[in-house]
């Protein structure tokens, strides 16, 4: 029986994110109702969520990079289809998109940064060393540069610095050397298990079973990298706060170091600014990240690694 797509990937602290976006069920009369935005819509589990738990007048707009997870998003909130608008897009592109809509505020926003259980188990994708593949690692898997021509093009050094700063990788040189070692002497590397067996025999062998997978920080590194990821966080987080109406609140979920510390650098800067100069007042709601409950993370291992953080305009 082919799996459902509910299983296919579980959202992560999705009792979290209702009450960060302060998502309610309370209808006032006059009221024309909320409008939600997910920026990471994926396979549409935080996006059925807060259509279940919002009201009837409340609208969600759900955005994603990927064209597949999007056509399998659309037939999971098929019941929803009156209060839902999908669109195709980067975080880049979300004031663009905002606008085409006419939309110039929002009440709340959600990022869910890094990639869904789904792409990491989609072998032809090639996002995970575990599965025998491509090596493609495009959200978008219909424009852009792969991970393949990335590797066959760097130089040594540019891709020591790329593996070091992005998987803040110990031993980035040393798997760089190896990559374009192997790349000169057999040719161009264009699978994951090629890739993965470069970087093991790179790897030290004392540093081979640790806490995570030799290959586990270079794959991450090359993913953000052929999809622009931090500069597309950076991007889509400027253009989420100019949309937040006085109330709103925007709902980050971070899984890794830079992610999350790219995000709160950007709420605190905005927290400081409208102690001086800013037009807006933006708070801070939680001066430490929320962590999933060991409960959760029993049933969703995805989740031991997340942060979520909330950003709220008050004035």
């Amino acid at each position: 029986m082919p799996e459902s797509i509910e299983n296919k990937h579980q959202p992560v602290m999705v009792d979290e994110v209702l009450d960060g976006l302060n998502c309610r069920a309370i209808e006032n009369e006059g009221d024309a109702g909320k409008t939600y935005v997910d920026c990471t819509l994926g396979l549409g589990g935080h996006s059925e969520a807060i259509l279940q738990t919002s009201t009837a007048k409340d609208q969600l707009i759900g955005i994603d990079r990927d064209g597949i997870a999007l056509q399998m998003a659309s037939e999971r909130l098929k019941k929803f289809e009156d209060r839902l608008t999908l669109q195709k897009g980067t975080f880049s592109t979300l004031k663009k998109i905002m606008t085409t809509l006419k939309h110039e505020t929002v009440d709340g926003i959600l990022f869910d940064f890094g990639i869904s259980s789904y792409q990491l188990d989609t072998a032809e994708r090639g996002f995970s060393f575990q599965k025998t593949g491509p090596l493609d690692m495009r959200m978008d898997s219909e424009s852009g540069e792969t991970v393949a021509d990335l590797l066959n093009r760097l130089t040594e050094r540019d891709l020591g610095l790329l593996i070091r700063t992005l998987g803040e990788e110990r031993w980035a040189s040393r798997i760089a050397s190896r990559i374009v070692n192997t790349r000169e002497e057999t040719g161009p590397i264009t699978r994951t298990e090629e890739l993965e067996n470069i970087i093991w025999r790179a790897t030290p062998a004392k540093a081979r079973h640790g806490r995570i997978h030799p290959a586990t920080r270079t794959f991450q590194a090359l993913r953000m990298a052929v999809n622009h990821e931090i500069e597309e966080i950076e991007a889509g987080l400027e253009a989420a706060v100019s949309l937040l109406a006085c109330g709103g609140r925007l709902v980050a979920i971070s899984f890794h170091s830079l992610e999350d510390r790219t995000v709160k650098h950007c709420f605190r800067a905005l927290e400081k600014a409208t102690k001086y100069k800013s037009e807006h007042k933006f708070i801070n709601l939680h001066k430490k990240p929320i962590i999933a409950s060991p409960d959760e993370i029993a049933r969703n291992r995805r989740a031991r690694s997340a942060k979520l953080r909330v950003l709220e305009r008050a004035a």
